[in-house]
């Protein structure tokens, strides 16, 4: 009788422990083949302090872009038909948001010289243009080779974190920024 009640004791203790256990080895050893969101997730980095200038030649700090979510395009003023689609792909992702897109603001930076055409911005109303003063600036957004071939999200504390290819489907932009913008407290 003794023994039965070890034998108990004992098998409750293994059938006990054993869940943690294999808790612990599944958290150490396995990794998701992939990941709910559709971009790249980038390490939280924050987008460095610099001046940028509008059009206009008006200067302000990058810290006015704090605040809302901000879906960044880094493109030349000439805007050729990748840099048309990619404006085209921020305005759209930005409009299905429905009564959170206040929450979002678009941004494209110029990577050159020269100003890009009047027609082209009527197009894009409430698009914020502007220009880094120091070129090197534009270096802290991260990318595989050419700036220009991503569309970057960065949350309003000012940290980069999604980039897509300016090829991406911007349906996968939209649920990407519908599930943020559900489960943030900010911005």
């Amino acid at each position: 009788m003794l023994v039965d009640g070890r034998r108990t004791l004992l098998l409750l203790a293994v059938i006990s422990v054993l869940p943690m256990f294999a808790a612990y080895v599944v958290y150490r050893n396995w990794r998701p083949t992939h990941s709910v969101n559709y971009g790249e997730l980038l390490a939280t980095t924050r987008l460095p302090n610099g001046e940028l200038t509008d059009l206009a030649g008006k200067g302000f700090s990058s810290d006015a872009l704090h605040g809302k979510w901000q879906l960044v395009t880094i493109q030349p003023p000439s805007c050729d038909s990748r840099c048309q689609r990619s404006l085209y792909y921020i305005r759209q992702v930005r409009l299905t948001q429905g009564e959170n897109r206040s929450r979002i603001g678009r941004l494209w930076l110029l990577s050159g010289a020269g100003t890009p055409d009047p027609k082209l911005l009527a197009e894009h109303p409430g698009l914020l243009v502007a220009r880094a003063r120091n070129p090197a600036w534009l270096s802290a957004f991260p990318a595989k080779g050419d700036r220009s071939a991503h569309i970057y999200l960065i949350d309003p504390l000012g940290n980069f974190v999604l980039r897509y290819d300016d090829g991406a489907d911007p349906k996968g932009m939209i649920k990407d920024l519908t599930r943020l913008l559900q489960v943030s407290q900010i911005g």
